[in-house]
């Protein structure tokens, strides 16, 4: 009996198997299918059968140059990319290019052939934009029409120069997270698009050198990431002038703790639960000059990039969130230096709410360091909070260039949770 149509085989031979079962699927179906595949297995379903022509062509495309990267490269994939912009009537939901540079060895400049493309009437509804040069010379443009899409939701732009007249004509009604790595554009371009995005939710900042002086005002924004490498030059000033809603600031700055970016704000702000800082060292001076900004906090998480140790300043034990609001802190490269256990030692003595503090050591480490650590800390009756945990994890060094990378996405409840 034929497993298949159920026949006896003695004599026949069954057919079944030879059907073409996705003729029977309708196009809308496979469009579907076609558009949740990588931008390269998306295009391969053409040469499947002619049957697959016509949804891909009704599939939304999701185009990534990182998918067509490993079987074209260079000036082959621009030509791969303008064809497939021609081909594709759209409408697109994403569009990313970060593989290439803008000048190419054989054929010169690509600006013209990247215009084009943002030109392109299958990219007019795109929601999600990603672009960023490969390599970065003095100040490489952004074509202008990279910035007419209204239905964007999410935007990144890197290693390139944006037009500098943003004033004039641009909207972003829908977007919600953009990030801006590397501009060479000043601090009013970024001041430009907040003012364009009035319902953005997530802002990230990445080695912007001449943002020098930032002021951020969106009644919008609900988290901001701020990263400076310290061979940049160091943004001066990051004022908060209006974010009453924001409730995240998670911050990567590696720099001399002298020269560290200011973080101010005109009014407190009351709505900022989680504040992430990373600095040379546990100095706690530092620390609390920034947490006077932010009265209603309740997690905290601090990333010492130091190996050596440093000097210990003293804390104020009157900052309103230590006494009644921080409920969890996260320490990350805690060592068992003298500093780092005074650091942690503040905490537990004066924060009345504290509930958990995580010890993130960035070695690996036998049971008796624990014990011995553990009996560094303040007894139990020198605890401002009573029901305090503790818990020490080995080996979680905090890598800035990986790690960063991984909080772009800045909606995470825990940006270090990876």
């Amino acid at each position: 009996m034929c497993h298949r149509c159920g026949e006896r085989l003695k004599g026949y031979v069954c057919t079944v198997g030879d059907r073409d079962l996705t003729s029977e699927v309708p196009d809308e179906v496979l469009a579907k299918i076609i558009s949740m595949l990588p931008t390269d297995d998306g295009i391969r379903t053409q040469t499947l059968s002619l049957r697959w022509s016509k949804p891909w062509q009704l599939a939304t495309l999701n185009l990534d140059d990182r998918d067509l990267h490993p079987w074209r490269w260079g000036d082959d994939l621009v030509e791969l990319i303008t064809s497939i912009l021609l081909s594709h009537p759209g409408p697109a939901r994403r569009f990313s290019v970060t593989c290439l540079s803008r000048v190419s060895d054989a054929q010169g400049d690509r600006y013209p052939s990247i215009a084009n493309w943002f030109q392109s009437p299958a990219l007019d509804k795109i929601e999600e934009l990603c672009f960023c040069y490969l390599l970065r010379t003095a100040r490489d443009p952004l074509p202008p029409s990279a910035l007419r899409f209204t239905n964007l939701r999410f935007a990144s732009y890197g290693n390139c120069h944006l037009p500098e007249d943003l004033d004039e004509g641009i909207s972003f009604p829908h977007l919600r997270k953009l990030t801006l790595q590397q501009l060479t554009n000043t601090e009013s371009t970024l001041h430009a698009l907040l003012s364009a995005c009035p319902t953005i939710r997530s802002l990230f900042l990445v080695d912007n050198k001449a943002f020098r002086k930032v002021r951020i005002s969106s009644p919008s924004l609900k988290t901001l990431g701020v990263s400076i490498e310290m061979w940049e030059l160091v943004m001066e000033e990051l004022i908060i002038v209006d974010a009453p809603i924001m409730i995240q600031i998670i911050t990567f700055v590696f720099l001399p703790i002298e020269n560290m970016t200011a973080i101010s704000s005109i009014t407190f702000l009351q709505a900022v639960k989680i504040f992430s800082i990373s600095a040379t060292g546990f100095q706690l001076s530092v620390v609390m000059d920034m947490l006077k900004c932010f009265p209603c906090l309740e997690k905290l998480y601090f990333t010492s990039m130091a190996k050596e140790s440093g000097d210990q300043l003293n804390g104020d034990p009157s900052i309103e969130c230590v006494l009644t609001h921080l409920k969890e802190i996260v320490l990350r490269n805690y060592r068992g230096r003298p500093e780092d256990v005074s650091f942690a030692r503040f905490f537990i003595s004066h924060a009345k709410e504290l509930k958990s503090m995580e010890f993130r050591v960035p070695f690996p480490y036998d049971k008796q360091w624990e014990v011995d650590e553990r009996r560094r800390l303040p007894k139990l009756k020198d605890r401002a909070s009573k029901i305090a945990r503790f818990k020490f994890v080995p080996g979680t060094f905090f890598k800035h260039f990986g790690d960063r990378h991984f909080t772009h996405d800045l909606s995470i409840y825990n940006p270090f949770e990876i």
